[in-house]
């Protein structure tokens, strides 16, 4: 370039400055590092155990007691407190200390078993509050509770009042029949089906159900979930404030409420629509995922 004129040597260096320079080459994923498909994430997403369809409007998963052993295997818990024992077959399913509370028991089997601790109430719930202290015997509170006695909205309702009060912060409520699958079931009295309904004729869940919308309307920091276990649901209420007053304090119009509340008006659907239902068969297939939805720790 010693033999070019300086004009013409400038003009070279001028174009070789804003000339663009050629893009590196792409990089490329390192080929010996496995990737998943993109489907199996999201196949193992804790999402998966919500369940989509819900045509049948019935619960039929695994039975509500054995889906009780498995929670009692993968989260271990120390105190249990049920009120409507019955035959004793929910209790039977836990193994740490209990307390039990029924009118009327009639127990038909061993259902201590190797159990350090089991206290029995025979009483109403409503006397057992007013003349016990649940803290007494478990001075932390229950770490998983069961409620499953009159199926009539209002004794539901204080019975969920007086527990809340008595847990702690990671405490899980249950309550039982608050899904019936047709108007018979949800009657304030105990009607038997007619042969149609097959195994479900004796079924009774009076109008328990009601407690669901009530408390998603009057709690709505409560976290509320339907397991489809047989035979008529399973809900578990979790995020507990034992310090909440709200119920309490609206108690005379919460009754009100419930006993405006008319099912074929709120239809079954909604009650299924309005609740995130997750399938009992898909979760104890996975355990590994119980803790996010379930959790006393």
């Amino acid at each position: 370039m010693t033999d070019m004129p300086a004009v013409l040597r400038n003009a070279v260096r001028r174009a070789a400055q804003i000339a663009p320079r050629p893009a590196p080459p792409a990089t490329t994923q390192d080929e010996s590092v496995p990737q998943a498909p993109p489907s199996l994430a999201s196949q193992r997403a804790p999402t998966r155990h919500l369940m989509q369809d819900r045509t049948s409007l019935l619960a039929d998963g695994v039975l509500y007691t054995d889906f009780f052993k498995f929670v009692d295997a993968q989260l271990r818990p120390k105190a249990y407190f049920e009120v409507g024992t019955h035959l004793g077959r929910s209790v039977k399913a836990f193994s740490c200390p209990a307390v039990c509370v029924d009118p009327h028991f009639m127990l038909d089997q061993d259902v201590i078993g190797t159990r350090a601790e089991t206290h029995f109430y025979q009483t109403p719930s409503d006397d057992f509050f007013k003349q016990n202290d649940l803290r007494g015997i478990f001075k932390s509170g229950p770490d998983i509770c069961f409620l499953d006695g009159m199926h009539r909205s209002e004794y539901l309702l204080r019975d969920f009042m007086n527990t809340e009060r008595l847990c702690h912060r990671r405490s899980l409520i249950f309550m039982h029949d608050c899904f019936p699958f047709n108007a018979r079931m949800a009657m304030r009295t105990h009607e038997a089906g007619d042969e149609a309904e097959g195994h479900w004729a004796g079924a009774w869940t009076g109008d328990v159900w009601k407690v669901v919308p009530l408390l998603q309307a009057h709690r709505p920091d409560l976290k509320i979930l339907l397991l489809d276990c047989a035979p008529t649901g399973l809900v578990v209420v979790s995020n507990l404030n034992p310090e909440s007053t709200v119920l309490s304090e609206r108690y005379s119009g919460v009754v009100d409420d419930l006993r405006a509340m008319d099912l074929e008006k709120h239809t079954i659907r909604k009650l299924w629509d309005d609740v995130p239902v997750i399938s009992s068969h898909s979760l104890m297939q996975h355990p590994e995922d119980l803790t996010l939805f379930l959790d006393i720790n």
